[in-house]
């Protein structure tokens, strides 16, 4: 009865204060939806795209022409043997493109026929997407340059067509991925910020001493300023989902439950920040300067700035620390994909573990 009583005042003091309130509208509801409203269908700049081969040809001309997705532009991840193979891999994430290269393919280019080359990619994030659909007719035509001028008696170009076929998001919609960077950025920056702001403002105001002195555990304190936090981020979460699904038909192919659990776990590990950032703080511009300090590094840490594959090594395992990481992966998978837990068991375990240990290191 106490920790509800002490999460009914928390939910009270927010409500109470239409500044906050206004914050977390904009960011939930009018933010998201400026940015699908205005994206662009421009991406950033390939690198390392990861990329799985199949190769039904099994000649020199189709080995030579998978040779050509390699650094800096592709990472060839894997060799696929059978079809049942590429879904799972496009499904787990391990890949963003499977190129498919067909049997006949090296006659077809001797004969100077078209010769076709299948992509199948994972157009979660379309404008990255596009950018490697691409990139791959670029290398295509520079193959088929390329073995048209070997021969000089061969009087004819042959082509090498690539075709392509956008999974999860078949239309390269940017107003879906532009829209979910939006809304999962403000869930990480509102469970970070809010919690320290009130633990700060309690300090301020010399109310945290009587906390201290009452009959309340610690970990009550703690948690009524985590819980409100968890229940006002998801409500927002589910309102921004309502209007994005409106206003653009965003899909929700997975479990919207499962979804709303990794929302909620993201908020516990942001806390976890957020209780680290009020322990060495006492007043609340110096909490907003190091939060904001701190926000700056866990975005480009996500992977939605830069993929993950393309950072440095050490940088690629400090992403490991960031619980946006795990929640952008298991956001977009969920979302659009309609991945499961069975998929995306060692997201959620990764985000629980970070959030454990903030969360357990912030009191001290």
């Amino acid at each position: 009865m106490r920790l509800l009583a002490l999460i009914g005042k928390e939910l009270r003091t927010f409500l109470r204060d239409p500044a906050l309130v206004f914050v977390v509208v904009f960011l939930f509801v009018v933010h998201p939806y400026q940015s699908a409203a205005q994206s662009s269908q421009s991406g950033f700049a390939l690198s390392n795209y990861p990329v799985a081969a199949y190769d039904l040809d099994g000649t020199p001309q189709s080995v030579a022409f998978i040779e050509k997705l390699r650094p800096p532009y592709f990472t060839l991840r894997r060799m696929v043997r059978t079809d049942g193979e590429i879904s799972g891999l496009l499904d787990r994430g391990e890949v963003s493109m499977v190129v498919v290269v067909p049997e006949g393919f090296a006659r077809r280019i001797h004969r100077g026929e078209a010769a076709s080359v299948q992509v199948l990619g994972d157009g979660t994030y379309s404008p990255t997407s596009q950018l490697a659909g691409a990139s791959v007719r670029i290398i295509a035509q520079q193959f088929a340059a390329a073995q048209g001028h070997a021969s000089p008696d061969q009087a004819k170009l042959p082509i090498v067509d690539a075709r392509f076929r956008m999974r999860y998001n078949p239309a390269l919609q940017a107003e879906w991925p532009a829209s979910l960077d939006m809304l999962f950025m403000a869930v990480t920056l509102i469970s970070m910020l809010l919690p320290a702001a009130f633990i700060v403002r309690e300090k301020e105001q010399g109310t945290i001493e009587q906390l201290l002195v009452s009959p309340l555990r610690p970990w009550e304190i703690t948690a009524s300023k985590i819980i409100p936090m968890i229940l006002l981020t998801t409500a927002a979460t589910l309102a921004s989902l309502g209007v994005l699904v409106w206003a653009f038909a965003l899909p929700i192919r997975g479990s919207l439950v499962l979804f709303l659990v990794a929302t909620a776990l993201t908020v516990f590990s942001m806390s976890g920040i957020s209780l680290v950032i009020a322990t060495f703080t006492r007043t609340l511009p110096s909490t907003m300067i190091l939060a904001f300090m701190l926000i700056i590094p866990i975005q480009f840490l996500s992977g939605s700035v830069s993929p993950v594959e393309a950072m440095p090594p050490l940088q690629y395992y400090l992403t490991l620390l960031s619980p946006q990481r795990y929640y952008l992966n298991i956001g977009y998978s969920i979302l659009l994909k309609g991945a499961s837990l069975a998929t995306l068991w060692k997201d959620f375990v990764g985000l629980f573990l970070v959030g454990t240990s903030l969360f357990v290191l912030g009191p001290r």
